[in-house]
């Protein structure tokens, strides 16, 4: 099992009236172990564990006279260097100082008393492949092992082949894309038939290939 780690800032603001007219920013660490799915356009991502929340350092600033820009230069810098001696990129610093600004803006528009609380949520990713469980049945392969995808040559047909027209009566019939759920239309848009006589839309059926060799409705196989 295959492992790759990735990292992502997430921010949270709360506001309400208060006297103190302060802002609380608590910079918190967390890690996720997620699934990466195979085909997110299929199974979407799902995770697996997450840790509680720690808390590494919390700061409390003033937001009085806020309505000056002196005052909001002040701040913006000042959260900034907070967040900045605990090593986050500086794109990120500038960007979440910037949106506490912008927020508090909103509440000192009425000159109102408030109080802001923010979480500054580092977040570290690992990811692993989806279990085969994650998958829905239909895409599932013999003994629960991961789904089997369509051989390249198989693939390779249906790029190639050439939609045969929708046969008589079925013209009125031929209802949604199952792997999509939307609508087949009759013109312009690019589908394919697949051996056992489903229709499909061309981009949905080969993603759906890639991870199953057999039709999403009736599960016949493409190739033995």
């Amino acid at each position: 099992m295959s492992f790759s780690a990735t990292s992502c800032v997430q921010c949270s603001f709360s506001g309400y009236p208060n006297t103190d007219q302060t802002l609380i920013v608590r910079l918190r660490f967390c890690s996720r172990l997620i699934s990466q799915s195979l085909a997110p356009e299929i199974v979407p991502d799902v995770i697996l564990e997450q840790t509680p929340f720690t808390l590494i350092g919390e700061a409390l600033f003033s937001l009085s006279n806020l309505q000056y820009p002196l005052q909001q230069q002040e701040l913006e810098y000042m959260v900034n260097e907070f967040l900045r001696s605990f090593n986050l990129r500086s794109s990120v610093c500038r960007i979440v100082s910037h949106n506490i600004l912008s927020f508090a803006q909103q509440f000192d528009i009425n000159n109102e008393c408030f109080k802001i609380e923010t979480n500054v949520d580092y977040i570290k990713e690992y990811w692993t492949e989806a279990a085969p469980e994650l998958y829905p049945i239909s895409t599932v392969g013999e003994e629960g092992l991961p789904p089997r995808g369509a051989s390249e040559s198989a693939i390779e047909r249906v790029k190639k082949q050439k939609f045969d027209g929708f046969r008589g009566e079925e013209e009125e019939e031929i209802g949604d894309c199952s792997v999509c759920c939307e609508e087949i239309k009759r013109k312009g848009g690019e589908v394919r038939r697949i051996p056992c006589g489903h229709v499909y839309h061309k981009s949905c059926i080969l993603k759906w290939l890639e991870i199953s060799n057999s039709c999403p409705l009736c599960r016949a196989a493409l190739e033995p």
